[in-house]
C-alpha cells in the first residue's frame, strides 16, 4: 500500500520578515539530508523522486513547496521514520550540527561548470541586487499591512464579550478532552498555514485535513481571540499528553492559524479570510465568535477605511513579489543552463545509494 503526500508551505513573507519552519523541522527529524547548490530549479525534481521512492514503500511524507514559485518543491519530510531531506543553500541556508551521526551533506557544487559561471558572473551579480531590492520593498509594505491589521483589531478587541467568549472556550474543551488523559510527553511540532505569493494569499488546507474527521471552522473578526482560543485548546491537549501540531499565521509570526491533534483526528481552524473555509462533509462543523462583539456605525466607519487601506498594501506587496519572483526565476535558470547534467545525475544517484544501503527504513 502507498503512502500519503501532504502538501506544506515552509516559509512565508510576513509582517516580521521571512519566516520559515525549516529550524523546527529539523529538530523533530530523525536524520537529516542537506542539499546544497546554487539557487536552483533541479533540486525540486529530486526533492519530488524522493517523495515518491517512500510512498511506494508505504511512507506518509510531506512536501514543503517555495512560496515565490508554484509547483517547487525545497524540501521532503518523511514522516514515519522522521527523515528530512532539505534544500539548504539559497533561499535558505542551514548548516548541519551533528556530523558524523545523524546530519549528512549532499552537495552539487562539483556538478556546476566554472568557466560557465563566470560567463554570466557579471549579469547574476547585477540581477541578484536588484532582486534584492524587490524583496526589501515587499517585506517592507508587508510591515505597514501588519500595522495595519493592529489597528484592525482595535475597534473589535475593546467591546468584546470576553465572559461568553471563555464560556464558550470552556464548553469547547469540556467535549473534546472530558476524561482524557495519556502517560506520555507530548510532542509539539510546527507548520506554516499559508502565505503571501506573487499569485496572491496561498495555503494548502485541503491537503492538510483531508484525512481530518473533525474540522472544526472558527468565525470571527480581527482581535476575536481566535488565536488565543487555538493556543490554549492546544496546551490543554498537551496537558493530557495530546501531541499537538501548532499552524502559524502566514502575516503575524506570533498568531496561529490552527491546531491539529493527530491522536484525535480533530482540527481547530481560523476559517477567516484570506483562507476562509466553509464546512462540506460530515464532521465540520463551526465555532462562531462573532457574536461576542458588534460594532457601532463609528467603530464600523473606521474598520472600513483601515480595511481599503490594508487591501492596497497587501497588492503593493504582492506586485513587488511578483518582480522579486521574474528575477529570481531568471538567476536560477541562468545557474541551471550553468549544470554539468552527467555530473549532477551521478551525485543524485550516489544519494540514492546512500539512502538503500543504510538503515533509513528500520
Amino acid at each position: 500500500m502507498n503512502g500519503t503526500i501532504t502538501h506544506q508551505f515552509g516559509r512565508a513573507f510576513t509582517g516580521q520578515g521571512e519566516k520559515n519552519i525549516y529550524t523546527d523541522l529539523i529538530n523533530e527529524a530523525r536524520k537529516v539530508y542537506f542539499i546544497k547548490s546554487p539557487p536552483t530549479f533541479k533540486l525540486s525534481e529530486l526533492f519530488r523522486q524522493v517523495g515518491y521512492h517512500y510512498v511506494k514503500r508505504g511512507y506518509d511524507i510531506e512536501w514543503f513547496y517555495d512560496p515565490l514559485h508554484e509547483d517547487t518543491i525545497e524540501a521532503t519530510f518523511v514522516r514515519g521514520n522522521r527523515i528530512l531531506f532539505i534544500q539548504a543553500a539559497h533561499p535558505i541556508s542551514f548548516e548541519p550540527k551533528y556530523y558524523g551521526s545523524t546530519h549528512h551533506v549532499i552537495s552539487f557544487y562539483e556538478a556546476y561548470d566554472e568557466s560557465k559561471l563566470r560567463e554570466h558572473g557579471g549579469f547574476l551579480r547585477e540581477k541578484t541586487l536588484h532582486s534584492e531590492q524587490w524583496l526589501a520593498k515587499a517585506l517592507e509594505t508587508l510591515t505597514n499591512a501588519k500595522k495595519l491589521h493592529d489597528d484592525w483589531e482595535v475597534p473589535y478587541v475593546k467591546g468584546m464579550d470576553w465572559e461568553g467568549f471563555d464560556a464558550q472556550a470552556k464548553t469547547l474543551f469540556d467535549e473534546t478532552f472530558t476524561t482524557l488523559k495519556f502517560n506520555k510527553t507530548p510532542n509539539r511540532s510546527h507548520r506554516l498555514m499559508g502565505t503571501l505569493t506573487p499569485q496572491g494569499a496561498k495555503d494548502h488546507f485541503a491537503s492538510l485535513t483531508k484525512g481530518v474527521k473533525r474540522r472544526i471552522f472558527i468565525k470571527g473578526y480581527p482581535g476575536g481571540g481566535k488565536s488565543t482560543l487555538m493556543k490554549g485548546f492546544a496546551e490543554k491537549a498537551e496537558s493530557v499528553g495530546l501531541d499537538t501540531q501548532w499552524g502559524w499565521c502566514g502575516l503575524d509570526c506570533n498568531s496561529i492559524d490552527y491546531v491539529w491533534l493527530p491522536e484525535l483526528q480533530t482540527i481547530l481552524f481560523d476559517s477567516t479570510a484570506p483562507h476562509e473555509y466553509e464546512p462540506e462533509r460530515s464532521g465540520d462543523e463551526i465555532y462562531d465568535v462573532r457574536k461576542f462583539r458588534d460594532l457601532n456605525e463609528e467603530d464600523q466607519k473606521l474598520v472600513d477605511g483601515i480595511v481599503t487601506r490594508y487591501k492596497e498594501e497587501i497588492l503593493h506587496a504582492t506586485e513587488y513579489l511578483q518582480v522579486y519572483c521574474t528575477d529570481d526565476e531568471t538567476i536560477r535558470e541562468t545557474l541551471d543552463a550553468c549544470v554539468n547534467n552527467y555530473k549532477w545525475a551521478e551525485i543524485e544517484d550516489d544519494l540514492f545509494r546512500k539512502i538503500d544501503n543504510s538503515s533509513i527504513y528500520k
